[in-house]
Formats: structure tokens, sequence, C-alpha cells
């Protein structure tokens, strides 16, 4: 009965964010300098429509980036670009039996980079700072920390090459060159691990996630890249991007009007 109730309320609560209007692409302004990185930020969401502070947030990350190209990914166009370019990778399967759609976006995101390369920030997502600020022109990845400590202890011959070894790598922005090695990486581990997922169910279904293609995979897919021999060109940027990164833009929730949170769900397999 209370959900229901923060159904009906919700659109209530957001009445001044509406209409939701639709955010659209935008090419750089001014010309990017050279840069081993490619000159675009990939975002994706469900659709394209976005409440209007969240608009007037995700306008302001685009105004301190003028020489980045800023592309926003709907589902069909996520869907299509895996089939693609994909479609012949163990991946694409998984991609495609994952049932909660940030499990889909961190696959997308992970393919995309180790394909076309550029920066990839999730929607509700930003930084206060311009990106060409945290990283130079032989820069090959940009990384950065999460605050929270992992649970899974780093290995004593990785530990040194990592700023902060006992915390979880973020995956909620980064850059990399075409072809880097960490989302080949993270790609590789997801569909090794797989298996072990499947068909399970899960009391709390955002921890799993979280292990199978999130920051947990993630993180142990960075140890292992550091593991396999030096990775040049790496700027590992503090925590939450020097502590300049937007966990939440203000108004990002809007966008749950038309894609719900998977964050209470409960008692449900992630993959089939």
């Amino acid at each position: 009965m209370l959900n229901k109730l923060k159904q009906i309320l919700a659109p209530i609560r957001y009445w001044n964010e509406l209409p939701l209007k639709q955010l659209d692409d935008r090419p750089a302004i001014t010309q990017a300098p050279a840069s081993k990185i490619p000159p675009f930020v990939i975002q994706t969401w469900e659709d394209r429509l976005f409440g209007k502070t969240h608009l007037r947030e995700m306008a302001a990350f685009r105004a301190l980036n003028p020489e980045l190209s800023f592309e926003l990914w709907d589902r069909d166009q996520r869907q299509a670009y895996m089939q693609e370019k994909w479609g012949a990778h163990a991946i694409f399967p998984i991609y495609q039996k994952s049932l909660f759609g940030p499990m889909r976006t961190d696959i997308f995101r992970y393919c995309l980079m180790a394909d076309r390369g550029g920066f990839y920030f999730d929607i509700s997502k930003g930084c206060t700072v311009p990106l060409r600020t945290l990283y130079g022109p032989e820069t090959e990845a940009l990384i950065t920390y999460e605050p929270h400590l992992s649970h899974i202890a780093c290995e004593p011959a990785v530990a040194p090459h990592l700023l902060h070894p006992d915390k979880l790598l973020l995956q909620w922005g980064f850059g990399f060159a075409p072809g880097h090695a960490i989302p080949l990486r993270t790609i590789q581990n997801i569909c090794a691990e797989y298996p072990r997922y499947q068909g399970q169910t899960f009391a709390f279904p955002k921890d799993a996630i979280r292990e199978l293609t999130g920051p947990i995979m993630f993180t142990k897919s960075v140890r292992e890249a550091y593991a396999r021999g030096p990775l040049p060109n790496v700027v590992q940027a503090g925590i939450d991007f020097n502590r300049h990164g937007v966990f939440a833009l203000k108004g990002s929730k809007v966008r749950y009007m038309t894609a719900p949170a998977y964050t209470k769900a409960k008692n449900q397999p992630i993959v089939l």
C-alpha cells in the first residue's frame, strides 16, 4: 500500500520539474587538443526525457567541457550497437539476459570504451571541473576511486601500483583510449563469472549486480590488469575525481518517473 501511495505521489512531488523535455546530443564547440583519449563523453538512459533541473545541471557539465562532444544513447541505440559490434562475442548474450537496466548499461560502457574509447559518465553524475584538467595528452586511461573500502583485499604485488589499494574503483565515470586493457579485462571477467550468477535468486539483487558488472567487478579487473604488467599513462584521479565528482546531479531522480530504480528489488535473479 505504501509503495502504491509513493507511486501516486511521485508526479506531484516533481510537478515543478514537468514537462519532461528531450536531451539532444551536443557536438564539440571548440577544438580539442591532441589526446589519446577520444574527445567525447558517452552517456546513456532508457529514453531521452528529463526534468528541468536535471537538464540544467547536465548543461552546466557540458559547458565546462566545450572541446568534448556529448552523446546520449537511449535503450534502442544501445541494443543496436551491442548487436552490431558485439553480437558474435560471448558478452552479447549476457547483455541480452541481464534483467536490470543498470547491468546492461554497465556492460555497454565497458564494450564502448574497449571499442571506441572516450569518456563515459552516468546520466546522473558529473564533475565540477573541466575533465581536461584531470589528464594530459599522453593519458590512456583516467580512473578514480570510490570513498568506500573494498571488502576484497588487494594483492600485495599490485597494491604499490594503486593510489588507494584499499578502496573500490569508481565506474560511473572514466575515460580510456580505444582497446585499453582495463575495459577489455572487465568484459573478459564478466563472461567468466556469469555462469555463477545464471538463474540464481538473490535476496538483494543490487549487491549481486555490483559484483558481476558493477564497481566490485571493475575493481577486480583493474587490479588484474595491473597484475599482468605495467599500465603506462594511467591517471588515477584520487577519490571521486579528486573530490570534484558529483554523485547525484540535482533533479536527477526525476528520471525514475519513466524508468523505475532497481535498488529496491528483492528476491530476484539478475540474469537468466
